[in-house]
C-alpha cells in the first residue's frame, strides 16, 4: 500500500437504499401524484444546479426547504463545513423527500383508507409541502388521540410518523413509529421494510436482518419469485449481509437480483446497473477482480445511456471501475477513468467543491504509484487548497492530504 492515501474511493459506490417496493435514479423525472408538484421539483432542482447563494435568502419557499436539509438552520447559520456540502446535502435531502412522496403514494394503497383519515390528507399534505414536519407530527398525534380504535388507519399514521422523523434524522422516534406500524400489519412487507431499513441506519443489523428475510419470504409467495420486487429485497438482504462480512450468503442474493431484474425490467435498466455495480463490489472485496470487471462496465455503460454521459452516477461508475484497474496495478487504464470522473465532478459540483478534492487526491495516488512525482505536487497542492478553504485547516480529510504532500515532498527530497 503507497504512502499516499485515497479520500474517496470507498465511498463512491453505488448502493441500493431500502425503499417500500421501488428504487429511484437520484435525480430522475419522477411524477409525484400528491405533495410536491413537478413544477416545484424542476424549481428546486434548477436552482440547486445554479448554486446561487442569493435565492436562499431571497426565495421563502426555497429557505424552508434549506432549514429543513440543514436541522432547522438557514445558510447564513452553516458552520464551513456545510456551506461546503450545502449543495450536495440539498439535492440529496430533496431525493429523500421525492422518495418519500413516492412512499406515501404506496402508503395510501396499503388497504382501504378510512374517511376520518382522508379528511385529514390534505392538511399532512399542506404541511408536508412547506416542510413543517412539526405540524405533521401535531396533526397525527391528535389523529391517533382521536381514533385509537381505527386499526388499519393507524398503521398508516405510524408509518407516516416514522418517515416524518426519519426525514428530521431522529431515527429513534423513526423506528419506534416504524415498529408499530409493522406490529399492526405484521404480513404486510410495506412495513417490514421501512423497519428494516431504520434498524440498518441505526446499526442493529440482526433485527434488520430478520425483518428484511420475512420481508422477501412474503413477497416470493404473494407475488413470485421473480418479480421486481423480489429483486429489490435480495439486493436489501445482499448489501445488509455484506455489510457485516458475509460475502458467502451476500453473493447468491446479488446475482439472483441481478437476473431477476434482467428479465424483469430489461437488461437496460438503471436498477440494474445498481445491482451490477453493488455485486461487482462484492466481488472485488473477494478478491474476484477478473469477475468483478465486466460487471462495473456493463453498469457504467448502462448509466451513460439511461442517465447522460456528465450524471453523478457515472462519475460513481468511473470511480469505481478506475480503483478496481487500480488495485489490480492497470494504472494506464485507470487514468483515463479517474480524470473524466474529475472532470464530471469540476462540472456538476464546481472547480471548488470538496468531492472535486477527492477526486484530485484520487489521481494524485495513481501518480504516484506510477512514480510521477512531479505531476502529482500540482493535484495534491490544489486539492489541500480547497479542503483548506471549504473544510477548515484542522479538518481530518485536510490533514490527510497535508500528509499526502508531505509525504510527497519527503520522497522527491529522498531521490535527488
Amino acid at each position: 500500500m503507497s504512502a499516499m492515501t485515497s479520500a474517496l474511493n470507498a465511498a463512491s459506490t453505488t448502493t441500493t437504499a431500502i425503499h417500500g417496493n421501488q428504487n429511484i435514479v437520484a435525480g430522475g423525472n419522477v411524477t409525484v401524484y400528491r405533495g410536491l408538484s413537478v413544477k416545484q421539483l424542476d424549481e428546486y432542482r434548477k436552482l440547486i444546479l445554479r448554486q446561487d447563494w442569493e435565492a436562499t435568502k431571497e426565495n421563502p419557499a426555497f429557505r424552508k426547504l434549506v432549514r429543513a436539509a440543514h436541522g432547522g438552520k438557514d445558510v447564513e447559520q452553516l458552520n464551513a463545513y456545510s456551506r461546503a456540502k450545502f449543495w450536495e446535502d440539498l439535492s440529496n435531502f430533496l431525493d429523500k423527500v421525492v422518495q418519500a412522496e413516492i412512499d406515501l403514494q404506496k402508503l395510501w394503497q396499503q388497504g382501504n383508507v378510512g374517511e376520518e383519515l382522508k379528511a385529514m390528507i390534505p392538511k399532512i399534505e399542506v404541511a408536508r409541502n412547506d416542510f413543517n414536519y412539526d405540524e405533521v407530527n401535531r396533526l397525527l398525534s391528535e389523529f391517533r388521540d382521536k381514533h385509537m380504535n381505527l386499526r388499519q388507519d393507524l398503521a398508516k399514521v405510524d408509518y407516516l410518523q416514522g418517515q416524518n422523523y426519519e426525514l428530521q434524522i431522529n431515527y429513534t422516534k423513526a423506528e419506534r413509529y416504524y415498529s408499530k406500524a409493522a406490529a399492526i400489519e405484521d404480513e404486510n412487507p410495506f412495513y417490514l421494510n421501512a423497519h428494516a431499513g431504520i434498524l440498518w441506519k441505526m446499526g442493529r443489523y440482526p433485527e434488520a436482518e430478520l425483518l428484511l428475510r420475512q420481508s422477501l419470504a412474503i413477497d416470493e409467495k404473494a407475488l413470485s419469485p421473480e418479480h421486481p420486487n423480489v429483486a429489490i429485497r435480495l439486493n436489501n438482504l445482499a448489501l445488509l449481509l455484506s455489510e457485516q462480512g458475509n460475502y458467502d450468503d451476500a453473493e447468491p442474493l446479488c446475482r439472483r437480483s441481478v437476473a431477476i431484474g434482467e428479465k424483469a425490467l430489461g437488461p437496460n435498466h438503471p436498477d440494474v446497473a445498481t445491482w451490477l455495480n453493488n455485486l461487482a463490489l462484492l466481488l472485488k472485496t473477494q478478491g474476484k477482480y477478473d469477475e468483478a470487471e465486466p460487471l462495473y462496465r456493463r453498469a457504467l455503460a448502462i448509466d451513460e445511456k439511461a442517465l447522460g454521459p456528465n450524471h453523478p452516477g457515472v462519475a460513481s461508475d468511473l470511480n469505481n471501475l478506475a480503483s478496481l484497474l487500480h488495485d489490480q496495478g492497470k494504472y494506464t487504464d485507470a487514468e483515463p477513468l479517474y480524470r473524466r470522473a474529475l472532470a464530471i465532478g469540476e462540472k456538476t459540483l464546481g472547480p471548488n467543491h470538496p468531492n472535486v478534492a477527492s477526486s484530485l487526491n484520487n489521481l494524485a495516488n495513481l501518480r504516484y504509484d506510477q512514480g510521477k512525482y512531479d505531476d502529482v505536487e500540482p493535484l495534491i497542492r490544489r486539492a489541500l487548497a480547497i479542503d483548506e478553504k471549504t473544510l477548515g485547516p484542522n479538518h481530518p480529510t485536510t490533514i490527510k492530504i497535508r500528509n499526502n504532500l508531505n509525504a510527497l515532498l519527503e520522497k522527491k527530497k529522498a531521490a535527488k
